[in-house]
């Protein structure tokens, strides 16, 4: 994560999370983007996925500056949080 960012990955990670973030190059810092900047939708079972909309993605960018553009391959990512806040995966649309 660039350093003038102030945003920091808040939740738990599960075993599966770091696996797919690790199978998908999915870095932390898009993780804690996706989980601080983004509204949760309802995915089903109590759990809540969240991805960038128009306003998250633009505050994402913002927050990283100059560096912006490495943050343009993760604009599908996006991660699924269990009830208690576990990210428990992390993926992107296709």
């Amino acid at each position: 994560m660039h350093p003038s960012s102030n945003i920091h990955l808040r939740y738990p990670l599960s075993r599966h999370a770091l696996l797919r973030m690790q199978q998908r190059s999915i870095p932390q810092h898009v993780v804690a983007f996706l989980t601080e900047l983004t509204d949760p939708v309802d995915a089903g079972g109590s759990c809540t996925l969240h991805r960038f909309d128009k306003d998250s993605w633009a505050e994402a960018r913002r927050l990283l500056g100059g560096h912006a553009p490495r943050l343009d391959r993760y604009r599908n990512a996006y991660v699924v949080l269990a009830p208690n806040g576990l990210v428990i995966t992390a993926a992107r649309l296709h």
